[in-house]
């Protein structure tokens, strides 16, 4: 973990003790280190055991959130649909909650933005397939994505420019720069309002959040409420209270937050 280990942990003994709290997580970079192969990126070693103790707590709400649609997520958490875990993909566009599927609807795909999409993932395409032939496009259902991770540095940084130089042919396109990642969207929905919805369907008394990448500054930046415990993961800029160094320490704090539910739990 960081530095500050001390109030780090103060502020997990005082989320802990909240009557409802909403325990919220990024996937890739949080609990799962990244892959040159993103369906090979796997989670930390009881990292998702973790999370499974902290459903079956009371009180105790627990979500996986990620840029991921939602199919991919189940597959790569191997949480089944008849957990307790809430998955929120497509950076809130999509959920397994229908509270937070309704809270969306205003962000939802219209017909216009399905056709910028199928433009914009046919110009992506030929512009991989004649130019940048070692980049990866993964396909959402509202997002074409272009993957560069594993290669030389100025190879991928030439794709993500030209990738966004066909973002901008396409109004309406939002794009989202990641870690050796360059998402283009039609989707209005981001991991910040989805989050929040749902610790507001849940009337969550304090808001845990852990993530690494630019997407999740909307969470961290909505959840600054005094209970509210937010964690960057890595480095790098960020609105986070509080920061860990990489995935394995990420799962140390989540397992250090179970334990601490359990004993307050435990002795009410």
């Amino acid at each position: 973990m960081s530095a500050a280990v001390a109030p780090l942990d103060e502020a997990l003994e005082r989320a802990a003790e909240a009557p409802v709290i909403l325990v919220a997580t990024d996937y890739d970079g949080v609990l799962a280190p990244f892959d040159a192969d993103p369906m090979k990126a796997t989670p930390v070693a009881g990292a998702i055991d973790t999370l499974r103790s902290l459903a079956s707590l009371p009180g105790v709400h627990v979500a996986v959130v990620s840029g991921r649609d939602l199919t991919t997520l189940r597959t790569l958490t191997e949480i089944g649909e008849d957990e307790p875990i809430v998955l929120i993909g497509s950076h809130g566009a999509e959920s397994s909650s229908a509270a937070v599927r309704e809270a969306m609807e205003a962000a939802a795909v219209t017909p216009d933005d399905e056709a910028t999409l199928a433009e914009l993932r046919s110009d992506i395409e030929a512009l991989v397939k004649e130019h940048h032939s070692d980049a990866h496009i993964e396909l959402k259902s509202a997002a074409v994505v272009v993957h560069v991770r594993g290669l030389p540095r100025e190879v991928g940084d030439a794709a993500i420019a030209d990738a966004r130089r066909v973002a901008l042919d396409h109004p309406g396109v939002k794009v989202l720069k990641g870690k050796s990642v360059l998402e283009l969207s039609v989707s209005h929905a981001d991991k910040g309002s989805a989050v929040t919805a749902l610790g507001r369907h849940v009337d969550a008394v304090a808001r845990v959040y852990l993530g690494d990448d630019v997407t999740d500054e909307d969470a961290f930046t909505r959840m600054r409420r005094p209970e509210d415990l937010t964690v960057k993961v890595g480095t790098g800029s960020t609105a986070a209270r509080y920061r860990v160094d990489d995935e394995p320490a990420a799962a140390a704090l989540l397992s250090r937050l179970e334990q601490l539910c359990s004993a307050t739990r435990d002795a009410s």
